[in-house]
């Protein structure tokens, strides 16, 4: 296949990113429930490494990670770019060897994922001699319960962006 299917694809791929950087803009950050934001970010590279694999899922999830470190406040510089590859490389690899690329994997992959990215979080404040870890703990938990249905957004776009554009390289 010619190189303009292989930039076509990621093309659309970052526009639907941009699209779902909207959502999280416009919609998600102004809903609050028990003062909890829901977030959208860390289930992005999970879902396009699933449906990618374990070459170009954890590339998506580099360069989203950088984009995500340029526009968001995370516990220290980097943060976003060293979790979403690390997220990308384990969701990669368990809808390679453990659950097929379908809707319910999905959800389990996304709620790993933002399990993964929250854990993290908590884990350097406390590291760094953040107080409060029990609060800590469950702000993250509920963060991710609510930001888990963010996914049946991203699922399906995704989904049709992968089949829609399938290119061997």
């Amino acid at each position: 296949m010619p190189k303009s299917y292989v930039a076509f694809k990621w093309a659309v791929y970052a526009l639907a990113t941009l699209f779902l950087f909207a959502v999280q803009s416009l919609v998600l950050n102004h809903i609050r429930v028990l003062g909890v934001t829901p977030f959208l970010y860390p289930i992005l590279p999970a879902v396009a490494a699933m449906y990618e694999g374990s070459r170009k899922g954890p590339v998506f999830a580099l360069v989203l990670g950088l984009v995500c470190d340029l526009l968001l406040y995370g516990p220290f510089e980097g943060f976003f770019t060293i979790a979403f590859v690390i997220t990308a490389l384990l969701a990669s690899r368990i809808a390679e060897n453990l659950l097929s690329p379908g809707f319910f994997s999905g959800l389990f992959i996304s709620f790993g994922a933002l399990l993964l990215t929250s854990g993290l979080r908590v884990f350097i404040q406390i590291c760094t001699g953040g107080a409060h870890v029990r609060l800590m703990a469950w702000t993250a938990l509920a963060e991710s319960v609510l930001s888990l249905p963010a996914a049946v957004l991203v699922l399906p776009l995704y989904r049709a962006i992968h089949r829609r554009c399938a290119v061997d390289y």
